[in-house]
């Protein structure tokens, strides 16, 4: 009996030892899953040009303004690209003696969108680009003289010296000069509703999974494209399933989300901002992938050319994906010879021989078509006219002299052309056109409207964003104000 009961107690004190640590461990957990708490009148998601400039616009007019961005350090693609600014009626402009209109840049972009762009949207976008561009810079982004992109003639953009970051780092520093409050490695992950479907706040995690509620008044959307979300891109924007994006690795659609489960209508042509890269580069600037602007002979799998080599690159890779299996072969010899196609040898993006023929046979490339293709192009250098695709041919050398070089290029993309649908207060629409209340949106979440399946010149991406991100700014903060 004692040995029963001796048993029976040491049964107790295990049982109760567990217990002990039981509770103790639900103790713990609860501590790690403790909801922070925090306030604002204005919370902006995303931190590339357009949710910096909203950022600096809602907090210049007098209210608390949070900034959060899921990744590390702000920029988005903006910081990515090239800094490049579309506009008419800038000071720049001006002072360069560039004539041009409001209703020319109208009509160009909707040319460009093959009249399918909201004219209203970008006529706003029109008559505010200048302005942007000097707003840019009085906040401390230096660009250069004006040049050309796209197809139009007219000197519109205009490049901030130091790309991309040239016009983040001013963005950032004077958005901190207005105490905007900036939250990095902060995770958006649903926004917050009342009783009366007024969006009230953005619940969020930080970098270790805690999560936080952010409160506000109104929240702007500025979380970019979803190039990187491959359901997102199936969905929108089919034509670059499987395609390398360039942009920002933050793009994965989670505005575009958040803004569908809480009803917002989604504008989306399937259009994408088309690209090219050499095969395996991870970076378009990269001395590699750089071979890819060298304006020589394309060819395809067939050895046949198929493209003006040196058409605006949405539009070559509109040619590109009609390729088969979107693949084509950029053709150097010694006389276009570039110390970076060893490079690209030795990587496997390129391939090098003594004749066209062993170079046809490595790259996959049709010999016969490849070897007439360069027969028929070297005639038209020597004439001097381009009788298939009208390219400038003046100081283009003949493909002659081994080695000879194939380097696979591929298409890529740099955005999406997918958003909610907005006004132009920016503020979020839902399937019946009214506006979410509290809610609004700028940047590349928000430019279904403003595109179609082409993009339309190199700049514009950026306007926009920080066009409708001021605008979104201004009236996030009167409505916070309610």
């Amino acid at each position: 009996m004692k040995k029963l009961i001796s048993v029976l107690l040491t049964l107790v004190l295990v049982a109760g030892l567990f217990a002990g640590c039981s509770t103790t461990g639900a103790t713990e957990a609860e501590k790690k899953v403790e909801t922070k708490k925090k306030a604002a009148d204005v919370v902006v998601i995303g931190g590339g040009s357009a949710g910096l400039s909203a950022a600096i616009e809602a907090a210049e007019a007098g209210v608390k303004v949070v900034l959060i961005d899921k990744m590390p350090m702000l920029g988005g693609s903006t910081v990515l690209s090239g800094g490049i600014v579309y506009s008419t009626g800038s000071q720049i402009q001006k002072d360069n003696g560039i004539e041009d209109s409001v209703d020319a840049l109208v009509d160009y972009w909707m040319e460009r969108s093959e009249n399918n762009a909201d004219e209203s949207y970008l006529r706003f976008v029109a008559e505010r680009s200048g302005e942007t561009v000097d707003w840019l810079v009085n906040l401390g982004v230096q660009f250069g003289a004006p040049h050309a992109t796209g197809t139009s003639p007219i000197l519109r953009a205009v490049s901030a010296t130091e790309h991309g970051a040239g016009i983040i780092n001013p963005l950032k520093a004077y958005a901190e000069s207005k105490n905007v409050e900036i939250m990095l490695q902060t995770t958006a992950k649903s926004l917050i509703k009342n009783d009366q479907n007024v969006i009230t706040g953005v619940m969020a995690e930080d970098k270790e999974g805690n999560p936080i509620e952010f409160t506000a008044k109104s929240v702007i959307l500025a979380t970019g494209g979803f190039d990187h979300n491959s359901e997102l891109v199936k969905t929108y924007a089919t034509v670059a399933e499987g395609q390398k994006s360039f942009a920002g690795v933050g793009n994965t659609g989670d505005g575009l989300n958040m803004a569908k489960e809480s009803g917002a209508a989604i504008v989306s042509s399937g259009g994408v901002i088309g690209f090219r890269a050499v095969e395996g580069e991870p970076a378009y600037t990269t001395e590699v992938c750089m071979l890819m602007w060298m304006p020589y002979l394309y060819v395809n799998t067939d050895g046949n050319r198929f493209v003006n080599e040196a058409i605006d690159y949405p539009l070559f890779y509109e040619e590109l994906i009609k390729q088969k299996e979107g693949v084509s072969y950029l053709i150097f010899d010694q006389n276009t010879y570039q110390p970076a196609l060893d490079k690209a040898v030795e990587k496997g993006s390129a391939f090098v021989a003594d004749t066209i023929e062993d170079l046809a046979k490595q790259a996959g490339i049709n010999p016969e078509g490849l070897a007439k293709t360069i027969e028929n192009y070297n005639q038209m250098i020597a004439t001097g006219s381009d009788t298939e695709f009208g390219k400038d041919l003046t100081g283009h050398p003949q493909i002659n002299a081994p080695k000879y070089y194939a380097v696979k290029v591929v298409p890529a993309i740099l955005g999406t052309l997918t958003g909610v649908k907005t006004d132009l207060d920016g503020k979020v629409l839902d399937a019946q056109g009214n506006p979410i209340a509290g809610l609004y949106a700028a940047g590349e979440v928000a430019n279904g409207d403003f595109f179609y399946k082409v993009y339309p010149a190199s700049g514009t991406s950026i306007q926009m964003c920080v066009t409708f991100g001021r605008v979104a700014g201004k009236n996030a903060a009167e409505f916070s104000k309610q």
